[in-house]
C-alpha cells in the first residue's frame, strides 16, 4: 500500500506515477503470478448529489492466485499527511504486508507567507491566493490557443510569486514539527497492525522555481529519517539514486513519465533484492 500526495498519485489525466510503473515492471519481470493495481482517493460528494466519496481504478487480472501481488495506491493530490489517517481502518482490514509512506513534499514546499496569514497585496487576484494556485504548471496544452493562454498566465503567476517570496520570507504549508508529529503518529498506528512500514525521503526540488525549498527538503528528510529510526521502521533515501533534471516536469517538483519509471526501478530493485535475502 502506498500513502502520499500528487507525487505518488501522479498528475494529468493518466496519473502516471511510480506505483503504476512499478506494477508494469513487476509484471514484466514475473515477480508474482499476477500483479494487480488499485487506485483509491477521496473525492467531494458533489454537494450531496451522489452518495459516494471515493473514486478509483481497478487494474486487475481476470484470474487470481494465492501468490498474486496487490498494489494499493491511496495517494491523493492536494492532500496532506493528515488525510492518511482516514485510510487506517481500511488498511487494518486488508492487513497488507508492506505500507510505503512518501510524505513531506507537499507539506514542505516554501510558498509566499501570505498563504498562511492572508496578508495578500491588493493586486493579487483572489483566484491566485490558494496555497498551490501560483505554483508553476507541470506542462502546457498542445492546443495552440490553450497553450498561449496557459503560458501567459503562468508567466504572470511566476513573476508575482517570486516577487512575493522576495518581499517576505516564505513559509512551508505545514510546520515541520507538526508534520513530524503526524508522521510519528501514523507510523505508530501502522506498526500496531504488525505490518512492515517503509518511509521514503523527499525527492529533489528546483530551488530556482521554489526558492528555499531545497534546504527545507534536506532538513525534513533528515527529520523523517530520525522518526523512522526511532519508530524502528525502514527508511530509504531514494533521491540519492536519481540523476538528471529530465526526470521532472517543468515545475522541477513532480516526476514526469521518465521520472516515474526511474523511481519504480529504484523501488523494485530494493524490494526484489530484499526478497532474495
Amino acid at each position: 500500500m502506498f500513502l502520499g500526495d500528487s507525487l505518488t498519485e501522479g498528475v494529468g489525466s493518466n496519473r502516471i506515477s511510480h506505483v503504476a510503473e512499478l506494477a508494469k515492471q513487476l509484471r514484466a519481470c514475473g515477480w508474482a503470478a499476477n500483479v494487480h493495481e488499485f487506485r483509491l482517493r477521496h473525492i467531494d460528494a458533489l454537494n450531496g448529489q451522489v452518495e459516494f466519496n471515493i473514486a478509483g481504478l481497478m487494474n486487475v487480472a481476470t484470474e487470481q492466485q494465492a501468490s498474486d501481488l496487490w498494489l494499493w495506491n491511496f495517494a491523493s493530490e492536494g492532500q496532506t499527511i493528515e488525510s492518511d489517517f482516514e485510510w487506517v481502518p481500511l488498511i487494518r482490514t486488508l492487513r497488507p504486508e508492506l505500507v510505503v509512506i512518501f510524505r513531506g513534499s507537499l507539506e514542505s514546499i516554501i510558498r509566499p507567507a501570505m498563504v498562511a496569514d492572508g496578508g495578500w497585496p491588493w493586486w493579487v487576484p483572489q483566484s491566485w491566493r490558494g496555497y498551490a494556485a501560483m505554483d508553476p504548471r507541470c506542462y502546457f496544452s498542445t492546443t495552440w490557443w490553450r497553450n498561449a493562454k496557459q503560458t501567459t498566465v503562468d508567466a504572470l503567476k511566476q513573476k508575482a510569486r517570486l516577487k512575493l517570496l522576495q518581499s517576505r520570507p516564505g513559509k512551508a504549508l505545514m510546520d515541520p514539527e507538526k508534520m513530524a508529529s503526524q508522521l510519528t503518529e501514523l507510523v505508530t498506528q501502522l506498526r500496531s497492525l504488525d505490518t512492515r512500514v517503509l518511509v521514503l525521503g523527499l525527492l529533489p526540488v528546483d530551488d530556482e522555481r521554489f526558492p528555499g525549498s531545497a534546504k527545507q527538503f534536506a532538513s525534513v528528510t533528515a527529520r523523517i529519517k530520525q522518526i523512522a529510526e526511532a519508530q524502528h521502521v525502514e527508511f530509504f533515501d531514494w533521491s540519492s539514486r536519481l540523476n538528471g533534471d529530465a526526470l521532472f516536469y517543468r515545475d522541477g517538483f513532480h516526476p514526469n513519465e521518465a521520472g516515474a519509471v526511474a523511481l519504480a526501478t529504484i523501488l523494485r530493485e530494493r524490494l526484489c533484492q530484499e526478497s532474495l535475502t
